[in-house]
């Protein structure tokens, strides 16, 4: 069917466990960008279902700038015991089954977003976790934004580990995930994910769309190289995979880098960064949460993004791009950019070509200077938010042509119409 369109174009409501307007972190300016940009083709509504407490000024910026019809708080669902043998078969067997997290929202609060569901013509939702916590299989009218996709997270985790059982772990995980990915193309009309990568991956091409994480178009200050020079790197270092891309970096590649070159420093920005992982290396500094890194990131020489773990694409690349620093990152943190080792960028995976790599444009800043150039061409013509609307408007349209009206929250599937299945814990 298509989209009921109205005067300002159909009604959007948009699901998310970030709130937009808080302190910047990746996550949250992918949601604040694709809210601004659904703005421009309907009337736009959220709920917000954040697992952590916002700040007052949080929540005043955010329903400043949007319509928030509803702040849900999910709570954590009950553990599965080995008693519940059915409920563990299905957990491991059957890619319908949505306790797939730790939260869940409640009943009450299932029921009132089903009916704000009824209410909209379009339903975005950020993430499948977000998705699972309402129990919800069936989610017509519907665009789901997958930019942190769990199977390859958890095959991230088994390809890095050195522990057998870690390994053995996740890769059941990542086979369970895999079969919860496939159902994508049953439960939502379409998916947007960060990367073209990321679209074959689905197996479901027609109905996918790339919505790379971005960055603002910059204006850029001049670079300030410092004397003695800096490695930066910027990121919620409370995030497992920053933490631990970190901690890597500081056991295995710092000390190398510090002994031909003593008097450099690294510099930290984001969440949890001057706590404890500043303090696993000499000349670390941790500077915390700091709202406006411009200036911080134009003095460093090389940006570093030593990420092993994880799924989805690094907004923090394309930050780096834009803000004219040269990169040096490992495969995986680069992934999803399709950018060339030497031209927009410096990949190394194992530590010492990762500090080979990094000495490289400490010790020449014109090749760290041309790298960045290169990539911050190709930002502007590829990776700004702005990039984003003309795939945000295909995936509208995508479902206003598959979706059909969401029924209540405790109907079955029924064969040939689109209802929502909710499992009951």
């Amino acid at each position: 069917m298509e989209m009921n369109e109205r005067k300002n174009g159909p009604r959007i409501l948009f699901i998310t466990s970030h709130w937009p307007l808080a302190p910047a972190y990746g996550a949250q300016q992918r949601v604040l960008h694709i809210a601004r940009i659904l703005k421009r083709f309907g009337d736009l509504s959220l709920v917000l279902v954040p697992t952590d407490q916002e700040t007052e000024a949080t929540s005043q910026r955010t329903r400043q700038e949007f319509d928030v019809r509803r702040v849900i708080r999910p709570v954590v669902a009950p553990r599965l015991s080995l008693a519940s043998i059915p409920q563990r078969l299905k957990h491991e067997f059957d890619p319908t089954y949505l306790q797939t997290d730790p939260f869940v929202a409640s009943e009450g609060d299932r029921a009132a977003l089903v009916k704000l569901v009824n209410q909209h013509d379009i339903v975005w939702v950020h993430t499948i976790r977000t998705a699972n916590w309402f129990r919800c299989y069936r989610w017509p009218n519907s665009v789901l934004d997958a930019d942190d996709i769990q199977s390859r997270t958890h095959q991230s985790v088994a390809d890095s580990s050195r522990s057998l059982g870690t390994r053995l772990v996740n890769l059941r995980r990542t086979w369970i995930w895999r079969r919860h990915e496939s159902h994508f193309k049953y439960r939502f009309d379409a998916v947007t994910v960060c990367s073209e990568e990321d679209r074959d991956y689905f197996g479901m091409a027609e109905r996918t769309y790339v919505l790379p994480n971005g960055s603002n178009a910059l204006l850029v200050p001049p670079r300030s190289y410092t004397e003695p020079p800096r490695v930066g790197f910027i990121g919620n270092c409370d995030f497992m995979p920053n933490r631990e891309g970190l901690q890597w970096f500081i056991r295995e590649i710092w000390p190398g880098i510090k002994r031909q070159m003593p008097t450099l420093s690294l510099r930290l920005v984001g969440r949890g960064s001057d706590s404890g992982v500043a303090k696993l290396g000499p000349d670390i500094v941790g500077l915390g949460w700091v709202e406006d890194p411009g200036n911080e990131i134009a003095s460093w020489s090389v940006m570093i993004v030593p990420i092993k773990v994880g799924g989805g694409t690094r907004v923090k690349v394309a930050e780096g791009f834009a803000r004219k620093c040269p990169i040096v990152a490992t495969k995986l943190g680069a992934f999803g950019y399709g950018v060339q080792n030497g031209e927009e960028i410096l990949l190394a995976d194992r530590a010492e070509d990762f500090a080979s790599s990094c000495l490289r444009v400490l010790k020449n800043p014109k090749l760290g200077e041309d790298i960045a150039q290169r990539a911050h061409t190709r930002f502007l013509r590829e990776w700004t938010w702005e990039a984003c609307e003309n795939p945000i408007r295909k995936a509208i349209q995508q479902c206003g042509r598959r979706g059909a009206i969401i029924q209540g929250p405790s109907t079955e599937t029924v064969s040939g119409t689109s209802k929502v299945l909710t499992y009951e814990q």
